[in-house]
């Protein structure tokens, strides 16, 4: 049974994280300046921690050259799942475009179990057709005519290269949190740099505070974290915890941006939280 500790972990990494659709959804800021802000932020934070013995467990000179080549992948699958996910928050809204990212889980556990055979028992299925069923329910009618659905569309895509992110970190796990998530960012800025004339830079001075909001909490803390959990723990308890997300966005866009939670955004948040408790409590005492 993995710690409290780490359980606790993704617990905050997905705390932080539900502010993301809410601060791309209320900034003049676009896709690639978003991005490319995130990680400059991040790299300045974490950069100088690498060079502090008490924060790292090694040197980034003792990284193989196939690591490195495993820590590039990272971070081009981490750019294009950025570059997906904005670019979903802006054609639908900041709930939807939750909606969609949270079908990360069921498609983690679901390559977990073909790449790693991680054990699924009925129990555990149940759950992430429970949490399944909440995401949908919140769905208006899908039709690519509108950018809502574009949108949706998008945002499949983009939870579908998140899944891929934990696996590919478990490929790797002997280099330290620190310098992994340090590559991570570092190769997902140089996959960026290339799109810089499509950056707008040209922000009131909110925008920049949002910014520097997703660089620091949404970024350093937030997937600072998440990288840890998302590597040591097994795939059901990363994959359940992560659907908090969807109510927890709701939530704040319910309150920031005055987005109307109706009936069927409700259930659907409250089915996503039962069945998460439910299948984690039901983990917990199996164990």
């Amino acid at each position: 049974m993995p710690s409290p500790r780490l359980l606790l972990t993704a617990l905050l990494a997905v705390l932080a994280m539900s502010m993301v659709p809410v601060l791309v959804k209320s900034t003049a800021a676009n896709e690639v300046t978003i991005g490319i802000a995130r990680l400059l932020i991040a790299l300045a934070v974490i950069t100088p921690l690498l060079f502090v013995p008490a924060f790292t467990g090694g040197s980034l000179r003792s990284i193989t050259r196939p690591q490195w080549c495993r820590l590039l992948v990272i971070g081009a699958v981490f750019a294009l799942h950025w570059l997906t996910y904005f670019a979903s928050i802006k054609l639908a809204t900041a709930v939807i475009a939750s909606v969609a990212i949270a079908t990360y889980g069921v498609q983690y556990l679901l390559l977990a179990w073909w790449f790693n055979g991680e054990r699924l028992g009925w129990v555990e299925c149940l759950a992430m057709v429970a949490c399944f069923t909440g995401c949908a329910v919140m769905v208006p009618a899908f039709t690519l005519s509108n950018t809502v659905s574009l949108g949706i569309a998008i945002g499949l895509f983009s939870a579908f290269l998140y899944a891929c992110l934990p696996l590919l970190h478990q490929r790797v796990r002997e280099v330290g949190t620190l310098e992994r998530t340090w590559g991570q960012f570092g190769f997902a800025l140089l996959c960026f740099l290339p799109f810089w004339h499509f950056s707008e830079w040209n922000l009131q001075a909110s925008d920049g505070w949002k910014l520097l909001t997703l660089g620091l909490l949404c970024t350093v803390v937030a997937h600072g974290l998440w990288v840890k959990a998302s590597t040591e723990l097994p795939a059901v308890f990363t994959s359940v915890i992560y659907y908090i997300y969807v109510p927890l966005a709701m939530v704040s866009s319910s309150v920031f941006l005055g987005e109307e939670l109706g009936p069927e955004k409700l259930f659907g948040a409250a089915l996503i939280v039962a069945s998460s408790t439910a299948v984690t409590v039901y983990r917990w005492r199996r164990s």
